[in-house]
């Protein structure tokens, strides 16, 4: 059996029980669909808090290296010397491509769990028009979970932004 395929298996009971919690089988898969979307965003945070960890302090040094060069390919320019100015500006450069590619890597293993839960869809609701709710149309599981999934996702960043204000002067949450 295909290692993915397997894996998928073992997660089913699961991952299926969220849609079994409601007798309409609609509604099942609307709600069991956004309870997999918060899984997915709640795992999806997780590896991205331990990726950013394992990956700080070189982060921070590609970072202090582009500051540095910058601030280096200043004082060239401002001495007037152009080689120099253009060495470290070319420094300062190679710095900031390193640091925003590593930021942009680290920002994409957040989605894997989106991916594994679209794996898992497509095994287990491949076949299955879903009901969009007040309708007669039909949509395949893919059309339904990925603009859920965004919505979860900026749901949970506003949600966290809230959560993470410092109190008000009244000790409440500020505006």
């Amino acid at each position: 059996m295909d290692p993915v395929y397997w894996l998928l298996a073992q997660a089913d009971p699961f991952l299926i029980a969220p849609y079994r919690w409601l007798s309409d089988p609609v509604a099942g898969w609307w709600l069991g669909s956004a309870v997999l979307c918060l899984w997915c965003t709640i795992l999806g945070e997780a590896t991205l808090a331990l990726v950013k960890r394992i990956n700080r302090a070189h982060l921070e040094r590609q970072l202090d290296e582009m500051s540095q060069g910058q601030a280096k390919s200043w004082e060239a320019l401002k001495a007037g010397d152009r080689l120099a100015y253009k060495g470290f500006n070319n420094q300062a450069n190679e710095s900031f491509g390193k640091s925003f590619f590593m930021q942009v890597a680290m920002g994409s293993s957040s989605l894997w769990p989106a991916f594994v839960a679209m794996a898992w869809l497509q095994w287990r609701f491949g076949q299955v028009s879903v009901p969009f709710p007040g309708t007669q149309l039909g949509m395949s599981y893919a059309t339904a979970f990925i603009p859920m999934y965004i919505i979860m996702r900026v749901l949970w960043s506003l949600a966290h932004k809230h959560l993470r204000r410092p109190p008000g002067p009244e000790g409440s949450p500020g505006k």
